[in-house]
């Protein structure tokens, strides 16, 4: 069995994987004072005997590095296991990234662009990553990653307007409510901020019409991914909630058989 950890901002994500496919899933929040009891809570489901513990642990960290050796010191403790972390590379199998420093490319995005790019063979993609930030990445049918684009997420717009500004204190809310134009202070911020979201990635969609070769698929991940699959007039996306995992999984794996291990 072989455990991939995703950590990001406000959430860690993990996934236990037999012959490619995935086993069990498991997430929970946590705050920057993180310690090994949101691992204790998280993992609590996976077994400590030798027979029951993961043979690799794979993890994408987004999140610095404190919370990396929280996790590399609980992983050391509960299985006497070290774990490997993935690294943006210029290339992996087909696909070419295109920042000049593959280290500036968050190894989140580098493991949606491999696995969106491998989920639609003969297709250019337009990965979103529907996050703490929202990302997208384009890559072509041939797997030439083009860039992309970071756009702020629903919660961090909120805070800085409400930081910006003395008298909006609305009650906070992710859902979209498409009822008329609002006629109070609350709705006007939530909605505006829907409306903003709506627009800019409809925005990146169409560009990504526009920049490369049709057929173009959408492909859709994160935790306010099921809020964006809400908004209308939207073009089509293919959701995949796991597609970091995917990715992560995939890269290792890959890297580990190149090397012989």
């Amino acid at each position: 069995m072989i455990l991939t950890v995703d950590i990001g901002n406000s959430r860690i994500k993990w996934a236990t994987w037999q012959e490619h496919r995935i086993l069990a899933r498991g997430v929970a929040g946590y705050d920057s004072d993180a310690s090994g009891e949101v691992f204790d809570r998280l993992f609590a489901v996976l077994g400590e005997a030798p027979a029951e513990a993961p043979s690799a642990i794979y993890a994408v960290c987004v999140a610095g590095e404190a919370i990396a050796r929280v996790l590399d010191d609980w992983v050391r403790r509960r299985w006497q296991l070290g774990v490997e972390y993935l690294q943006t590379q210029k290339q992996f199998a087909d696909i070419t990234n295109a920042y000049p420093d593959p280290e500036q490319h968050g190894a989140d995005r580098w493991a949606v662009v491999v696995a969106g790019h491998q989920a639609y063979p003969g297709h250019s993609v337009c990965v979103i990553g529907a996050g703490t930030a929202i990302t997208v990445d384009l890559v072509n049918k041939d797997g030439r990653h083009l860039g992309g684009y970071i756009l702020p997420s629903f919660a961090s717009m909120y805070s800085a307007l409400l930081a910006d500004t003395a008298n909006i204190k609305p009650r906070y809310d992710q859902q979209l409510d498409q009822q008329g134009i609002p006629d109070n202070t609350r709705d006007a911020v939530n909605q505006g901020l829907h409306k903003l979201l709506q627009a800019g990635i409809r925005e990146m969609c169409q560009l990504a019409e526009d920049r490369m070769e049709a057929p173009v698929r959408v492909v859709l991940t994160g935790g306010f991914a099921s809020t964006i699959l809400d908004y209308p007039e939207m073009p089509i996306m293919h959701h995949k909630p796991d597609l970091v995992m995917q990715g992560l999984y995939s890269i290792m794996q890959q890297n580990k058989k190149n090397t012989g291990q």
